[in-house]
């Protein structure tokens, strides 16, 4: 086995909590000790248990996967508000500054977006995702599902874009 030093913390050679990239590890008197002592613990629990250590990584799969995450939004926003993100980024609208002008950046198309710009344009007090839909639902005349689908979508445009601020389901025009 190891042994402990005096003084280490609970943590010391721990199979699950050592991390060498972590900052609080690295800054640890007992990092180096603690190393070689997590590679011992993890070793004997792996056969203990039979567990296979993890295959490296190929360069093609590491590639990939860097690839993937390279855009963290990207990897958790929705396809379709991902679409639309793109589409506004292709697009050149100054929506932040045209709301900020008190105009609305959406004449024609994107009938939605013009309804959700047009409310946070308009709205006294900030309003949730619920009346977005609601507002979609009598203005498109759409089914509730797509109003909220589009409602979700819009408000992840629009805090893509810096428009608006979403305070625990709130949403209001950022003033600046």
């Amino acid at each position: 086995m190891y042994e402990v030093p005096p003084f280490s913390p609970g943590c010391f050679g721990s199979a699950i909590a050592f991390r060498k990239e972590d900052m609080v590890c690295q800054a640890c008197p007992f990092a180096e000790k603690c190393e070689v002592a997590h590679e011992i613990t993890l070793k004997a629990l792996r056969e203990r248990y039979g567990i296979k250590p993890p295959q490296p990584r190929t360069a093609q799969r590491a590639k990939k996967q860097e690839a993937h995450t390279a855009d963290p939004a990207a990897t958790v926003l929705p396809k379709k508000a991902r679409e639309l993100i793109e589409r506004l980024d292709r697009s050149q609208i100054d929506i932040c500054g045209s709301l900020r002008r008190g105009v609305n950046p959406f004449g024609k198309g994107l009938n939605f977006m013009r309804i959700a710009c047009h409310i946070l344009l308009r709205a006294s007090a900030p309003f949730d995702r619920e009346f977005l839909s609601a507002a979609f639902v009598k203005a498109l005349g759409w089914q509730k599902n797509t109003a909220d689908a589009h409602a979700r979508m819009a408000i992840m445009a629009l805090t893509h874009v810096g428009a608006i601020e979403n305070r625990d389901g709130l949403i209001s025009l950022r003033k600046a």
